[in-house]
């Protein structure tokens, strides 16, 4: 006999239809659930199935995009690398073909003509090396540096200028792979730029517009900005101000609020009009009233009146500006800079720089409202391959020539602008050790004599200078003579004076173009020549090379060896090719020197860029680690497991089918089974 559950005995019927059916409904869903994790392979189907584990499951599948991303970059940078080495070991094999044909070409196994026809050879190496340099994968020109979209070496002037920029482009291969994947071209082929480094601290003197940011400060710390107090001292009673300088921004500001705050507390204590608070040089000066004395200091700790080179000194009528180092705000050259406003110790001057490269030559002329921009603008529009840079000291300029193959000079237009500037290439502090592509100078010395074994003064003479009345006299060099172009000029004069012609020669420096003159007064008939006893230090010094030119004070002008050459592999097979075709086995001879430097480099490259490839090589197997690592994370929170779901399912389904017996069972009663 069946019975009636002891929880529907009181109950409405369609309640009791509703508690069955919502357990039912509750096993459906659950089953639904299941079975649509069974079919997705999906633990977590939506994110409202689990919060907490969505938020770690989206954290990691965001580190495994990033992941793949960074893989992918390995791969590509890989791709590059594998570039780099290819065209590293293809510019070697030029290079070693070179240095073998420049070897092959000294000597009595070889005539011009053969020479000629190796130099054609070697244009065509040289052609076959710039296709090198500008080799690129995927549109990326791998010894372009930074500048990968654009082909890194362009013919320019009968020499090659470099194009690129910056150390190499960086990708995103994890930080602690942040390294280059493209080439810096003078790490492949050399110095691919050479400068005339300046050598004269110009000294910008500080005007009104002057930005704080472009000051060194009497610290030498730049310009801390902050309160400002004043004592304005009257003889009688003594007040102090404070002004906050906060937020200027130029040296006008500064003095602008400095005055307005003494203005108002003392209209009398300054004398005239606005302005009476000024600049003088690279300092700050106030026109204090007679009978006051100001004094200025940092509140507190600020440092802002020592930067401004005011605090300790008391400005007077008298004393208007604050002497010593510890007074001068030391601008640095900007953009903005006027020519006029440049304070060299030897003093500025104004009129025509003549820049050379090679055969070709442009002029500059400048004035006082010249600016550095305006400078920098008019060299680069004369098309030469050269560009004035400011130095990273902010305290001169130098010359940069950008041309392979092609030697710069800046001479004198008449005046001594270049040397003011102190970037003309040829002057008293110019080193001897620079001469001749940096070969410098070879003097005689220490040389013995073959039979005694002892000191030999006649084989350590190196050269003969004949006057124009015939008369002569020796130069004997020692290394301290060759320190600089001043060392050697006076050295010279000093050898001049010691045979007695102190009064009528003088070695001097050039007031037109570069080189070394001397100066006769004695008025003969005969032309002025050096003559080379022992080395090679006339040669090398342009001696023997010179230009005679008679008068009453007659002049003998030696040529220009401190021309200024960029030391890249195209420099050095253009060298070589030129000195085959004239048949010059001393050029041959340096530039296979300098093709085995280059040579060497480009060996030094290639382990770079080897060292770079098995960084990346590490960091994809590191990545690949790290990758299955979260992949095995995320799957375990994620993915399905077959056989739990299943079981579940089963269980899922056995509750339901019991369920639905139950509550047919109690669904069948009727008013009947309680008569019974």
């Amino acid at each position: 006999m069946s019975g009636i559950p002891s929880n529907l005995a009181r109950v409405p019927n369609m309640l009791a239809t509703q508690t069955s059916l919502s357990g039912m409904t509750r096993t459906s869903i659950n089953m639904l659930r299941v079975q649509e994790q069974l079919l997705t392979g999906r633990s977590l189907v939506r994110p409202s199935d689990d919060a907490v584990r969505t938020s770690i499951v989206l954290v990691l599948e965001n580190r495994l995009a990033a992941s793949e991303q960074r893989s992918r970059n390995m791969q590509h940078a890989t791709a590059l690398l594998n570039t780099l080495d290819q065209s590293l070991a293809d510019a070697r094999e030029l290079a070693t073909e070179a240095h073998s044909i420049a070897s092959s070409q000294v000597g009595i196994g070889s005539d011009a003509a053969t020479r000629a026809n190796q130099a054609v050879v070697i244009d065509s190496i040289l052609q076959q090396f710039v296709s090198t340099a500008n080799r690129k994968y995927t549109n990326v020109h791998v010894f372009s540096g930074s500048a990968t979209s654009k082909a890194p070496i362009e013919p320019f002037l009968g020499g090659y200028r470099y194009t690129g920029r910056g150390d190499g482009m960086r990708v995103d291969i994890g930080e602690a792979l942040n390294i280059p994947v493209t080439l810096n071209g003078e790490d492949a082929f050399g110095a691919l730029s050479a400068r005339v480094k300046g050598a004269v601290d110009l000294d910008p003197r500080l005007t009104r517009d002057t930005l704080l940011s472009d000051v060194r400060g009497a610290l030498g710390l730049g310009v801390n900005l902050g309160l400002l107090e004043i004592e304005i001292d009257d003889g009688v009673t003594p007040q102090t101000i404070a002004v906050d300088l906060a937020g200027s921004s130029s040296v006008d500001d500064v003095l602008s609020r400095i005055e307005s705050a003494i203005r108002d507390a003392d209209p009398g204590a300054l004398n005239g009009a606005y302005p009476s608070a000024d600049v003088a040089g690279q300092r700050l000066s106030f026109d204090i009233a007679a009978g006051y004395g100001i004094e200025f200091r940092g509140v507190g700790t600020a440092s802002i009146a020592r930067d401004l080179g005011i605090d300790g000194f008391t400005f007077t009528d008298a004393d208007n500006v604050k002497a010593g180092a510890d007074g001068d705000l030391d601008p640095r050259l900007t953009e903005l800079t006027r020519m006029g406003d440049l304070d060299p110790v030897g003093g500025m001057s104004f009129g025509d720089i003549v820049f050379k490269n090679d055969s070709l030559s442009g002029t500059v002329t400048i004035n006082a409202d010249t600016t550095i921009a305006e400078f920098k603008a008019l060299v680069e529009g004369l098309n030469l391959g050269i560009r004035i840079e400011i130095g990273a000291d902010g305290r001169s300029l130098d010359a940069v020539n950008e041309v392979s193959g092609m030697r710069m000079a800046i001479e004198e237009g008449g005046g001594d602008v270049a040397a003011a500037l102190g970037i003309r290439s040829f002057m008293g502090n110019t080193r001897l050790s620079d001469f001749n592509d940096g070969r410098g100078v070879e003097i005689a010395h220490g040389r013995l004599d073959p039979v005694s074994g002892l000191p030999d003064p006649a084989r350590n003479v190196d050269f003969r200078v004949f006057l124009t009345d015939g008369s002569s006299f020796d130069v004997d060099l020692v290394p301290g003579d060759t320190a600089d172009v001043a060392t050697l000029l006076a050295k010279i004069n000093s050898e001049a004076a010691a045979a007695g012609f102190g009064a009528v020669f003088t070695a001097t420096l050039s007031t037109g173009s570069n080189g070394i003159v001397f100066e006769d007064t004695l008025g003969g008939p005969e032309a002025m020549r050096v003559q080379s006893l022992n080395g090679r230090a006339a040669e090398d010094l342009g001696l023997l090379e010179g230009e005679f030119t008679g008068g009453a004070t007659a002049t003998f002008a030696g040529s220009d060896r401190a021309k200024v050459r960029v030391n890249s592999i195209f420099t050095t097979l253009i060298d070589l090719r030129d000195a085959l075709t004239s048949d010059d086995q001393l050029g041959i001879t340096l530039a296979g020197e300098w093709m085995q430097e280059d040579t060497d480099r480009l060996v030094r490259a290639r382990a770079l860029v080897g060292a770079r490839s098995t960084r990346i090589e590490a960091g994809i197997g590191r990545e690949q680690d790290l990758r299955l690592l979260d992949e095995r994370i995320r799957s375990e929170l994620v993915d399905v497991d077959y056989t739990e779901a299943a079981t579940r399912f089963s269980l899922l389904e056995l509750t339901q089918q019991a369920g639905l017996s139950a509550t047919a069972r109690a669904l069948s009663l009727t008013l009947l089974d309680f008569l019974r």
